[in-house]
């Protein structure tokens, strides 16, 4: 596996190398100190399977650098690595295709579960803070308050109810197949009708829907979309 790391600090990265040596002892790490040097070692024709990038960097930022890669390199999991936990900067990452948002006091087993996800392509991994900020810049902007009682609104069916809620508490397609006594085939498509009637496009949007409308808890993190 080949990992890209891509910050300005260098002590910075040389921390992240190591912490990606220690979960991945057979990883191959480069490290870029700019975006444009990045994109040089990427257009030299070396394949990457992740990349690890700072979003605020001086020259070209790590939100418009994911904006390139992913037009030239779809296939790339981008992981973007921030002090910046404010909703906006989190909301255009993931609109840009990143496959995680971390900040930077993340733990290595916080950093090595996303890498994991990313790879595996299964959805997206949040700091905690990240998906509480993300929840409150919601709730501050609807009209005020959390009332319960909103799932007819949505017009949700009993069973995409209850879907919702074990999606809320952080459990994954087969633990919600298991307790329901469905398939994970039925899971994604109830999932798959759940986002279109609440308008969202991942998990964690559901998520932060669903304790608006009083069906759940918002959990610690979550990962894997449908």
């Amino acid at each position: 596996m080949k990992i890209l790391v891509v910050d300005d600090h260098a002590l910075v990265r040389r921390g992240m190398t190591y912490v990606v040596k220690e979960g991945f002892p057979d990883a191959e790490v480069v490290e870029a100190e700019s975006s444009a040097a990045a994109l040089e070692i990427l257009h030299g024709g070396t394949a990457f399977d992740l990349m690890l990038v700072d979003v605020r960097m001086p020259d070209l930022d790590g939100l418009e650098l994911l904006r390139a890669v992913k037009a030239e390199w779809p296939d790339v999991p981008v992981i973007m690595l921030s002090t910046y936990e404010n909703a906006p900067y989190v909301k255009r990452a993931l609109s840009d295709g990143a496959a995680g948002y971390l900040l930077k006091d993340a733990t290595p087993e916080d950093l090595s579960q996303a890498i994991n996800v990313a790879m595996s392509g299964s959805g997206n991994v949040l700091s905690p803070r990240v998906i509480q900020n993300l929840f409150d810049d919601q709730i501050n902007g609807s009209d005020g308050g959390t009332p319960n009682g909103r799932r007819g609104e949505y017009s949700l069916t009993q069973r995409e109810h209850d879907i919702l809620a074990l999606l809320s508490e952080g459990r994954s397609n087969r633990d919600i197949a298991q307790r329901l006594y469905l398939s994970e085939k039925t899971v994604k498509a109830h999932l798959a009708a759940i986002f279109r009637k609440l308008g969202v496009t991942n998990r964690t949007q559901a998520a932060m829907m669903a304790v608006q409308m009083g069906v759940g808890a918002m959990p610690g993190a979550l990962a894997n979309d449908l």
